[in-house]
């Protein structure tokens, strides 16, 4: 990569600034600042500012490159909104199933966790970012990181498709990982597949095999409709509970007549739920309404946001209460399901008189699935506090009665 001056003098001025902070890392920045204002231009103490905040960030969501003392990273916000470690390597894993090992291409380098995470399980990494300052930094890092297998290239990534013949293993490239940018000019959020860049509907001919990554905003049926036939899977991604990042596999030689759908939700305590359906399933299945029964289910958030509202109970052999409240229940409890399970203890109207008397503690946690009102507003007409071993949900029955149920977590009783 032909180094830009300007890029190269603020990489030494990077290292510079992550020297300083990693040496203050104990300390508190603001006061650090306060008193090192006549020793550093104003500059200088951004940039140690920047690098303390981002490193502080990066501790638990990106432990091998904090680590690492030598690493620079980005400022704190693209930290903040950058892919964690975890589901880093999980895309890669995903990856190299659908696609295998061979020499693949991250159209959109960025600060290069995705290509990091790739290099270690694929021959080789051609990092494309059209920002030299990112570009500079990126190729430090992987030096630094001991990555030997990626190279950096400055240029554009539409016009890298268009005429790539190989990367580092000059191989022609025929896998590709693209997480295109989304904020358009005035820097808005935008997530409709044809306002990102680069906008994948305009290149998607010129890629044989390729992974891309979308906001959770998208709309997955959709988006798998834009894409077209060659889409075999989907990865809705979540991290406690939180869905991250979409991810779809699109193979030119595609064997498979249905896609299908991975729903992966990383817990805290480094276990996962996993959930695998077709929306051709989904459409088939036949379910059962029930009214609450022993013990209650809420799906996680990827579910949710599949749309795997019958799939759910069909496999786990659980009954809905109604079509649209997406809460589940059984009469033995069932292990290992892809969400959280309750012990239901009681079902009452939406009464505050008979809501109380089956709680004996005034905290509880509130939850609304297809009922009317909001949980602040339920908290505040019941006049409880958040928190405690209670939860409520406000729901609908297959009667279509307004109900609460109060439960437990399973196993808690």
């Amino acid at each position: 990569m032909k180094l830009i001056s300007s890029a190269q003098t603020m990489l030494e001025k990077l290292k510079e600034a992550n020297k300083i902070a990693n040496q203050i890392q104990g300390s508190d920045i603001q006061s650090f600042i306060l008193k090192k204002s006549k020793d550093f231009d104003a500059e200088m103490l951004r940039l140690v500012a920047d690098q303390w905040l981002a490193r502080n960030k990066a501790k638990h969501k990106l432990p091998s490159w904090y680590a690492n003392p030598n690493v620079i990273f980005p400022p704190p916000l693209s930290v903040e909104q950058a892919s964690s470690e975890i589901t880093a390597n999980y895309k890669a894993q995903v990856f190299v199933r659908n696609f295998g090992n061979a020499p693949c291409a991250d159209l959109t380098g960025g600060m290069g966790l995705d290509s990091w995470a790739l290099s270690k399980v694929t021959e080789s990494v051609t990092y494309i970012e059209q920002n030299p300052n990112l570009a500079v930094v990126a190729r430090y890092n992987f030096e630094v990181l001991a990555q030997n297998n990626i190279e950096v290239l400055n240029e554009n990534s539409e016009l890298f498709t268009q005429s790539t013949t190989g990367g580092v293993s000059h191989q022609p490239i025929t896998n590709f990982y693209i997480d295109p940018h989304r904020r358009d000019e005035a820097k808005n959020k935008v997530f409709k597949i044809e306002d990102c860049e680069p906008n994948l509907l305009s290149i998607k001919h010129l890629l044989e095999n390729y992974m891309v990554k979308f906001s959770p905003m998208l709309d997955i049926k959709l988006a798998i409709e834009q894409l077209g036939d060659n889409i075999t899977e989907v990865h809705i991604v979540a991290l406690e509970n939180e869905v991250k990042e979409l991810l779809f596999i699109s193979r030119k030689s595609k064997i498979e007549s249905k896609t299908s759908i991975h729903c992966i939700n990383f817990l805290s305590n480094n276990q996962t739920q996993l959930f695998t359906f077709g929306y051709e399933s989904e459409e088939k299945a036949n379910i059962k309404y029930s009214q609450p029964s022993t013990y209650i289910y809420e799906p996680n958030a990827t579910i949710l946001k599949a749309g795997a509202f019958k799939s759910i109970a069909a496999q786990y052999g659980l009954a809905k209460l109604a079509p649209n409240s997406h809460l589940y229940t059984s009469a033995i409890l069932v292990e290992n399901f892809a969400g959280r399970s309750f012990l239901c203890e009681a079902v009452c109207k939406f009464d505050k008189k008979e809501i109380l008397s089956k709680l004996p503690t005034p905290k509880a946690n509130i939850s609304t699935r297809n009922f009317p009102m909001k949980p602040e507003e339920i908290k505040k007409k019941l006049g409880l506090q958040d928190g405690g071993e209670y939860y409520l949900f406000a729901t609908e029955n297959m009667d279509k009665q307004k109900i609460v149920l109060v439960c437990r977590k399973a196993g808690q009783a």
